[in-house]
């Protein structure tokens, strides 16, 4: 697990999604609020995919920590928070809560709410991220909240296919990262699924060798 947020990785992750939210707003002319809700999904894509690559080899503490994938979550997670408030903000600046979310409003009101509980549940885990939290609440206790990030994932995936692909706004159909993002969730799903047969077949194979 991640415990330590180290400033040398805050600042490569940093670099990493401001390259991204500008590069998307500079040269693909994206507006800003959607670059960086767009730059948050990303981010959050590579936190969940570290999870299911380290259990197909055994995770070893030695070397840098800028080598070790999975020392990365933390960083990569607060900065996903990060991003994906400012996306909200933005977005406020421009249009009033009570105009994004409506009770009985249309599927604009519904993923819009989903995207907000994705966010305050990513607010609560960006908060959880720090080591001396997670002493305080325990190493069981943060596994299992943490354990919210795929829902969270899935949440802010509704979120987006609701406006790329079900949805008329700005243009009818998905755009080109709207096809991106369905694969990066796809993966997600495979990576997940394939983690899960890998960690069944292992416990088996030790379980066959105890018998023996």
């Amino acid at each position: 697990m991640d415990m330590k947020n180290t400033p040398g990785q805050h600042l490569a992750v940093g670099a990493f999604a401001l390259a991204l939210v500008f590069g998307m707003n500079f040269f693909l002319e994206v507006p800003w609020s959607t670059a960086l809700g767009r730059t948050s999904f990303v981010l959050l894509f590579l936190v969940l995919i570290i999870g299911p690559i380290t259990r197909f080899s055994k995770p070893t503490e030695s070397g840098s920590p800028f080598l070790l994938p999975w020392s990365w979550r933390g960083e990569l997670g607060i900065w996903f928070t990060l991003t994906g408030l400012a996306h909200f903000i933005v977005i406020l600046l421009d249009t009033p809560l009570n105009s994004l979310i409506k009770i009985g409003g249309s599927g604009f009101s519904l993923a819009n709410l989903l995207g907000l509980v994705a966010l305050f549940w990513g607010v609560i885990l960006m908060i959880t991220s720090f080591n001396k939290v997670i002493k305080f609440l325990g190493i069981m206790s943060w596994r299992w909240l943490h354990s919210l990030t795929y829902v969270i994932f899935y949440l802010i995936s509704a979120h987006y296919m609701y406006f790329q692909y079900f949805s008329t706004y700005g243009k009818v159909g998905p755009d080109w990262f709207g096809y991106v993002a369905t694969t990066m969730t796809l993966l997600v799903i495979i990576l997940q699924f394939t983690a899960f047969i890998f960690s069944v077949k292992k416990y088996r194979l030790e379980q066959g060798a105890k018998m023996d």
